[in-house]
């Protein structure tokens, strides 16, 4: 699958986020040292990089959308903001903008200069976007989310369409399932039981049916990085793949899954060097044409140790991964790391089909 893009090596993915001064910056930070090896380009999420859902809940929150049930400082998961619905008021998905459609009218007039500068007429623009379930959830926690998604849902879908009406074929819309996976990895060995209470990767797959006919989509299965911290960790890749093939087998037509990203590492927790703990990755079941990004990228390893596991990994997995990427974006580390793990993936991508 990955040769087929012809650059002679995997790709290099970036999730979204980068920690720079404007989005402008951020943008070609990443182009410039990916180049050609990036297939989507992500805006770097300048506004939101460093808390990721914090800004949008408070956008809604400045709205009169929602208000504030319970103050976090934010230093981590379980320290967050719990919100609430203004009391006597209804919350519908008319009444919210999340923002990604201005992140997006921002970044596509510097998309296409920095494309046409690079020469890359088949890379695409990147719009991450948390899915409903996890943007309810992070905002008012389980009880909350059972009764508000579908506010969140709507409010998600409108701006997924006028993003497809606005750039048409040049965008990818991340779907960002931050608070699926870690529900997975917690009830790990019960994690399928919790696919199918919560409907996961039904609900991934109904939020892209949403989307226009047409809509490019990729998956981004996440532990979270407050912080450098992730929510949860995994046992080993079990978790990952069920959900992963739930959301596949579930994937509407007319919908293009143009990949999904899974987490390896998790925030300070270097990747796995043990077999085992990859063995799951056989009864991985993407669908032609969906590329599959490992998400291994990591500072502490040395960059053999690196190369080692990506290998293991491919063992695993019965071939070469379509791309390399880091376990989540990297606005929440300093621009020196950043900086570093960018780097990092380049030469592993390089590195690794060169070794083939």
């Amino acid at each position: 699958m990955g040769s087929s893009h012809g650059v002679g090596a995997r790709a290099v993915h970036f999730v979204g986020s980068f920690p720079a001064d404007g989005t402008g910056v951020a943008m070609r930070a990443m182009l410039d040292r990916a180049g050609p090896r990036l297939r989507t380009l992500p805006t770097g999420e300048t506004r939101r990089y460093e808390f990721y859902i914090q800004p949008i809940l408070a956008d809604l929150v400045s709205q009169g959308v929602l208000e504030v049930k319970k103050p976090g400082g934010w230093r981590s998961s379980r320290d967050r903001t719990i919100h609430r619905v203004p009391r006597g008021a209804e919350l519908t998905g008319a009444m919210m903008d999340l923002g990604y459609l201005r992140e997006t009218e921002e970044a596509l007039p510097i998309f296409e200069r920095l494309r046409h500068e690079h020469e890359l007429p088949d890379l695409a623009l990147q719009i991450g976007m948390p899915t409903d379930f996890t943007l309810a959830f992070i905002a008012m926690g389980v009880s909350g989310a059972r009764t508000y998604r579908k506010a969140f849902t709507d409010a998600t879908v409108r701006e997924m369409t006028t993003i497809r009406e606005a750039v048409g074929d040049d965008v990818v819309l991340q779907l960002e399932a931050t608070a699926e996976l870690i529900l997975m990895a917690k009830t790990q060995p019960f994690h399928r039981l919790a696919d199918a209470a919560f409907g996961l990767g039904k609900g991934i797959a109904t939020l892209a049916a949403s989307a226009p006919a047409g809509t490019r989509v990729g998956v981004h299965l996440c532990l979270g990085s407050l912080h450098n911290k992730a929510r949860a960790t995994l046992r080993d890749a079990r978790p990952l793949v069920d959900l992963a093939n739930s959301i596949v087998r579930q994937w509407p037509p007319g919908r293009t899954l143009e990949y999904l990203h899974g987490p390896f590492a998790a925030g300070d927790i270097p990747p796995s060097t043990k077999a085992e703990f990859y063995a799951p990755l056989e009864r991985l079941a993407l669908g032609e044409g969906t590329d599959f990004y490992a998400g291994l990228v990591h500072d502490s390893p040395t960059e053999a140790q690196q190369l080692r596991t990506l290998h293991l990994l491919e063992r695993a997995l019965g071939r070469s991964v379509d791309g390399v990427a880091s376990a989540c974006g990297l606005g929440r580390r300093p621009r020196a790391v950043a900086e570093a793990l960018m780097a990092r993936a380049d030469t592993l991508a390089v590195a690794a089909a060169s070794d083939e």
